[in-house]
């Protein structure tokens, strides 16, 4: 850039012949002969003190000579010309004239911090004038310059002739020789390059920083400790406590009944009771504990890590301010919606149930903020230590992921082991799914909106109208962009697959309650087994309506003949198996999070890291499911194999069960009157093959061990395969991708409908894998298998988890590498691992996708069960001495002959559509408040576009727009999810709950994959562009790369607002359902209490949805009418320690090299000499460092090898690239 322009000349001051005038300041005082005097400057103005009393002024400077002995010498020989002052008028005053000798004249400098101590006395009398308070500034230009030495061409690093001459051809004319731009700083002066020192001698500089940011940056946390100090002795004490328990030395915890099966516990579903399998769930909570041991171990190793420059920890303490001022604002806001829920749970159902719903609504929470307190403080730690290599960034940011992944599942567990163990209600547990789903919902709604309308202000504003690069530090956005990554990418996605965790074990646990493997009741297993008799022939008598099934088994004690099941071979085992899973996942996780190991990239081109990087993350995962897989057929041996306790019971380990079958005759279900018993029966030995209310045969329980473990390889594959389809159609080395780049040489809208069709074909192998899962599931054991496929599908998600969370913070890493300032090396480095990152979090999303389902339809099979539609354990078997209540074909089936069911199912085919366009349309309202702001600030802040030192960005008002915005935002898309199914199944019945809970599955699921992989896709679309794919004529700036950037703009809110968010809708919806399914009626009969509920809700969302418009119009209007030109002051000065670059020097330089043309590019070696570029490390695109060879070039360390034939090769046009 070019320098000011020079002063206006003084007026004649005689004495000086023809010569030219020196510059000012300071201007003469005085002349000879008769020519007038010029104006004397100024008085120096006080420079503070105490009182009331102004200091004396600074002495004058003395004239540089009159009369005719002394030499004639131009002033500007010796001195280069100063800028003028700004706003610095000159006052005239008389003064008295000084003639000084100028031979022996001393320059007069000021110091560096003027006081009244260091000012010497006056020396020139002035008249008493109104007195200003000076500026650093103002001081600095009364003080004459110190004259620069002449440079030694004996200096290497002063550039040859012929150089110059070569560089001069690439540097624009109007820059050579002007003076540079001296930085807003104290003390400053203009150096030659040749007079620099290398970067490896030079002191440490300054920076401006805020001090009060500088807090993280201590090496130990030392509540961690204390917390960790704290889980440890726990661990101990469960230990010693879990070995009581096996040994049964508790007795009363160890015979502890479920008190679900309570007659007066207010479900309609009623089962029989059951003891809880108290030394698994406590296993359970050990297990949890240890992995909260591992989770601050990790905790600890990421903080103890190098946090970089104090610049960098003030941008990173920025991003966590941030992160945490939205996060205690949503979770006030949210302790309101619980406490609603609460009371209405609690008055309406029971009250364990509504303190299990706080419990998981304040768990899933914490387990929010921890992950985002740890990501906020590994995303400087990663940036600092991609420096050194890429590895260390990557172990660090993916421990940081572990955090996150290890809490969900930790504390979810953990959570669900303890209710249950403090509770005793299985069923309860269903409040905790809905706690945790409630929060999820609003945290990935909310953060959603938060993150995409900063990240879409800022680009569209910084990147795309203003011109300037992206994570810029002039960008007021960046830092709420960053803040959006942590609340939406990592609290958020961690808020959603806890809810999936814990909401696929609840599902399994509640199923697994409800099979027909009774507790210490053999009359029940007695009819279980003898109800496809009822089912092939139906009921007898009139109008009893008698139950073949219960007449067999009451005939002759026959029931004797079935065994009594104790703990390990009835529901208990089932209960505790889905518990155990979790178990293992967690103990996994912890395994395979420890490290993550990173291939030499020395040799790799830069086009294959992102493949070699994903492979190393991906190792991680495929050994833990492997492990899984192990440890999976290991558990269910161990608790159905041949050697176990379920196999020891007549029937279950041999066919020696008496069972009466029906001999297929005609009329083999004609009664005997005088037994009541089916004239074609007859008594056969078989395994125990019971059959429940959807009429489900349980194969026998031999094949129980293997057809479990399918279960769970299912989930398993299922979530792998999920993932590698979701890579594929969002990866850039994939066609769906290329041909959505491709498609912006015709345009934005061309790249909009290649995306779209992208994504639409996107749901289709999901759609079909997931079916498949269900349906082999269900074949395999009931509805109790696909829960269990969905436990064993989340069973790694520790790992998951961790890859996931990773990209935020990979991605904070490269923000605050570049406003920070670092290397360019480090920045490519924390690109890198920023593109891992976004291929990470597309199969996290796939992933998260395929869970929801899955869990969302096993929640559902027992919202089927406990609505009361089929008949329950307790009123099919009825007892020895009292009749069923209800027939096995007695059932309240779902049709789509009826018309509720039909409409309801229209309505949750709608569901998912409303709610993605609330949420778009919110993103939409918040990015344009962000916009606002961001170009208010760039125009009438001065210099801030430009980049002036000491000018600042206001980043602490783009985060309270994005903040109050997405929180305004997130109430009505909420509403919807949680008053929609109370509306339908108030107003329509159970059934039409039934159909549409089925229906917003179904089309939730696929907007959810069809969103989030077209977002992704179009993201990667535009980095393929911007990277020349298709040619660098093409790339960033062109008409083809704008094309790409409006599908991505499109894309932001699909893949990381809407698109996630329609997994948590699907699963709220249904556990909404289930909650409140025993309140509801099979008919219209409450129809009342829909009505008042949908007016309630169209009033409070119409007027949410108006006073949100209402307001982000007024705000922008009132930042459009906002005027101000105050700079902004920069924080009080500190010391920053940078990192020293060690430089290359200028005549180790290869012609045709990488650095070579950066150099050139930048300015030449004269725009070094001129000052313009005061720093040969500072040159874009390079890394600097002596003992790596420069990017591009190959023939760095030959030179400093003095390697004659090399340079000589190099110089001869054949070096370099």
């Amino acid at each position: 850039m070019s320098g000011p322009p020079p002063p206006p000349p003084p007026p004649p001051m005689g004495g000086f012949g023809d010569g030219p005038p020196p510059p000012p300041p300071p201007p003469p005082i005085g002349g000879s002969g008769d020519a007038p005097p010029s104006p004397p400057p100024p008085p120096p103005p006080p420079m503070g003190g105490s009182g009331d009393a102004p200091l004396p002024p600074p002495p004058a400077p003395a004239p540089i000579g009159s009369g005719g002995d002394t030499e004639d010498t131009p002033n500007d020989a010796l001195l280069p010309p100063l800028a003028p002052a700004d706003n610095v008028s000159a006052v005239p005053v008389e003064a008295e004239v000084v003639n000084v000798d100028p031979v022996n004249v001393e320059p007069v400098g000021v110091p560096e911090e003027v006081t009244a101590d260091s000012l010497p006395p006056a020396e020139v009398s002035v008249p008493e004038m109104p007195q200003e308070e000076p500026t650093a500034k103002m001081v600095d230009e009364m003080a004459p310059p110190v004259p620069l030495e002449e440079p030694t061409f004996e200096d290497p690093l002063k550039p040859d002739a012929a150089d110059i001459n070569r560089i001069d051809q690439n540097y624009p004319p109007e820059f050579i020789g002007e003076e540079p731009e001296v930085p807003d700083k104290e003390g400053a002066e203009f150096v030659p390059v040749w007079n620099l020192m290398y970067d490896e001698d030079e002191e440490e500089g300054e920076y401006v920083v805020d001090p009060l940011t500088l807090r993280d940056i201590g090496e130990t946390s030392v509540p961690l400790v204390i917390f960790l100090i704290i889980l440890i002795i726990m661990l101990a004490a469960l230990l010693v406590w879990l070995g009581f328990i096996v040994h049964c030395d508790v007795q009363f915890l160890c015979e502890v009944f479920d008190l679900s099966t309570a007659t007066d516990a207010e479900y309609l579903y009623e089962t029989f009771p059951f003891e809880i399998p108290s030394v698994y769930v406590w296993a359970a909570l050990s297990a949890a504990v240890l992995a909260m041991v591992v989770v601050c171990l990790f905790a600890i190793n990421v903080i103890r890590q190098d946090v970089g420059t104090p610049r960098m920890v003030e941008i990173a303490a920025y991003v966590r301010e941030g992160s945490v001022a939205f996060l205690r604002r949503e979770y006030i806001f949210l302790a309101f919606a619980i406490l609603v829920l609460t009371l209405l749970v609690g008055f309406g159902i029971n009250w364990r149930m509504a303190i299990s719903l706080v419990i998981g609504a304040v768990l899933s929470g914490i387990t929010g903020y921890i992950g985002m307190s740890i990501a906020t403080r590994g995303n400087v730690r990663t940036a600092a230590l991609s420096a050194i290599s890429m590895t260390d960034g990557l172990n660090v940011a993916f421990r940081s992921g572990a955090v996150m992944g290890l809490s969900v599942v930790a504390i979810g567990l953990g959570g669900l082991s303890a209710v249950y163990l403090m509770l005793k209600d299985v069923r309860s547990l269903a409040g905790f799914s809905a706690g945790a789903s409630t929060v999820a919902l609003f945290a990935r709604v909310g953060g959603g909106i938060y993150t995409k309308a900063a990240d879409v202000g800022a680009d569209l504003i910084g990147k795309v109208e203003s011109g300037i690069p992206e994570d810029d530090p002039r960008n007021p956005a960046t830092i709420a962009d960053n803040v959006g990554d942590n609340v939406g990418d990592v609290a958020g996605m961690g808020a959603d697959l806890f809810e999936s965790f814990v909401g696929s074990i609840v599902a399994a646990a509640i199923l697994g309650a409800s099979l027909p493997y009774y507790f210490d009741n053999p009359f029940a297993l007695c009819v279980a087994n003898h109800l496809d008799i009822d089912i092939t022939c139906g009921p007898f008598g009139y109008p009893e309506r008698r139950s073949y099934a219960h007449t067999i088994c009451g005939a002759g004690n026959f029931w004797l003949n079935y065994p009594v099941l104790r703990t390990w071979g009835s529901v208990s085992i089932f209960v505790a198996y889905p518990f155990m899973l979790g178990m293992i996942g967690v103990l996994i996780s912890c395994l395979c999070t420890l490290f993550v190991y990173v291939p030499d990239l020395k040799h790799v081109a830069k086009e294959k890291w992102n493949d070699r990087l994903l492979w190393a993350l991906r190792t991680n995962i495929l050994i833990g499911i492997v492990l899984v897989l192990g440890a999976s057929f290991g558990l269910s041996w161990g608790f159905f194999g041949r050697q176990s306790e379920f196999q020891t019971y007549e029937g279950f380990g041999s066919a020696t069960l008496l069972r009466a079958v029906l001999s297929g005759d005609a009329d083999q279900c004609r009664v005997d009157p005088t037994t009541s018993l089916p004239i074609g029966r007859r008594l056969v030995t078989d395994y125990y093959r019971p059959i429940d209310s959807l009429f489900f045969e349980y194969p026998s329980p031999r094949q129980t061990v293997w057809r479990l473990f399918l279960c769970v390889a299912c989930g398993l594959i299922l979530g792998f395969m999920i993932g590698t389809l979701t890579e594929y159609f969002t990866s850039g080395g994939s066609w769906p991708t290329q041909s959505i780049g491709q498609s912006g040489e015709y345009g934005a809208g061309a790249v909009v409908i290649q995306g779209l069709g992208v994504g639409m074909l996107s749901t289709v192998a999901p759609m079909l894998l997931v079916i498949a899962v269900i349906i082999g599931s269900y074949n395999l054991f009931s509805a109790y298998g696909i829960a269990i496929s969905a436990v064993g599908m989340l069973s790694t998600l520790g790992i998951t988890m961790a890859t996931d969370a990773y990209g935020p913070v990979a991605d904070n890493a490269g923000g605050i590498a570049e406003m920070a300032e670092l290397p360019p090396t480090v920045r490519e480095t924390t690109d890198a691992l920023d593109a891992l990152g976004n291929t990470t979090a597309a199969t996290g999303k796939g992933f998260s996708n395929g869970s929801a389902v899955l869990t969302a339809y096993a929640l559902l099979t027992a919202l089927i069960q406990d609505s009361g539609l089929s008949p329950s354990p307790r009123e099919l078997t009825g007892s020895i001495t009292t009749v069923p209540e209800r027939i096995i074909t007695s059932r309240n089936d779902v049709s789509l002959t009826d018309i509720y069911v039909v409409g309801s199912a229209f309505i949750g085919i709608m569901l998912p559509y409303l709610f993605g366009a609330l949420t778009m349309l919110a993103v939409s309202r918040a990015a344009r408040a962000i916009m606002a702001e961001v170009r208010r600030q760039f125009n009438e802040i001065p210099g801030l576009k430009e980049g002036k030192a000491g000018v600042r960005p206001n980043h602490r008002r783009c985060i309270a727009i994005s903040t109050t915005s997405s929180i305004r935002e997130m109430f009505a898309p909420g509403l919807i999810a949680i008053v929609s199914p109370l509306v339908i199944g108030f107003a329509f019945g159970q059934k039409a709950l039934v159909g549409l809970l089925i229906a917003a599955i179904g089309s939730g699921y696929m907007m959810g994959i069809l969103m989030s992989n077209a977002g992704g896709a179009w993201d990667n679309a535009k980095k393929l562009v911007e990277a020349g794919f298709f040619g660098k004529e093409n790339a960033k700036g062109t008409e083809w790369h704008k094309a790409t950037v409006a599908g991505d703009t499109v894309g932001d809110p699909f893949k990381d607002t809407s698109g996630p968010s329609m997994n948590i809708l699907i699963k709220l919806m249904t556990t909404v359902g289930l909650v409140a399914i025993s309140l509801m009626r099979p008919d219209l009969s409450l129809w009342y209490i829909g009505l008042i509920l949908f007016v309630a809700l169209v009033l409070l969302a119409a007027g949410l949805w108006a006073w949100n418009g209402h307001r982000a119009s007024k705000e922008m209007d009132q930042m459009r009418r906002i005027k101000t030109h105050d700079e902004i002051k920069a924080p009080p000065k500190t010391l920053a320690k940078r990192a020293a670059m060690k430089s290359i020097p200028l005549e180790d330089v290869v012609p045709g090299s990488a650095y070579d043309g950066a150099l050139a590019a930048a300015g030449g070696t004269n725009a070094m000499r001129a000052g313009v570029n005061m720093d040969v490390t500072r040159l874009p695109g390079l890394g600097n460092y002596t003992d790596q060879p420069v990017p591009g070039t190959q023939w760095t360390t030959a030179f400093r090898n003095n390697d004659d034939a090399i340079r000589d090769s190099a110089r001869s046009g054949n070096g370099g690239y």
